[in-house]
């Protein structure tokens, strides 16, 4: 834990946040364009995942056929604002996508 981590002379990484971009995966490629261009190599990826919105359901079936995709990154609080812009420019190009991000602080890690 972080109190042990901070005794033993281990570094805490309290400015790391984890963000998690959840968008209709028919801009699948355009997202990973942005998490290249925001300079993040690691990151975890689920693919064809279902969700409630604001908008029309994204169930994969035939009457609601849309999928999702939700990619995860754990990075520093600078890398956070350049990918934060790289959606906010999505989103001004693909307005009528479903496509958000949640940025939100890494308690601990193990």
């Amino acid at each position: 834990n972080r109190k042990e981590d901070e005794e033993a002379g281990g570094e805490v990484n309290s400015d790391m946040v984890m963000v998690y971009i959840i968008y209709d995966r028919a801009i699948d490629e355009e997202v990973d364009d942005v998490l290249a261009g925001s300079e993040i190599n690691y990151y975890t990826k689920w693919k064809d995942v279902v969700g409630f919105g604001r908008h029309d359901p994204h169930l994969g079936d035939h009457v609601w056929p849309g999928l999702n995709n939700v990619a995860m990154a754990v990075i520093d609080d600078e890398k956070k604002e350049k990918l934060l812009d790289g959606v906010r420019a999505l989103q001004e190009n693909f307005p009528s996508v479903g496509l958000r991000a949640f940025a939100v602080p890494v308690i601990d890690m193990c």
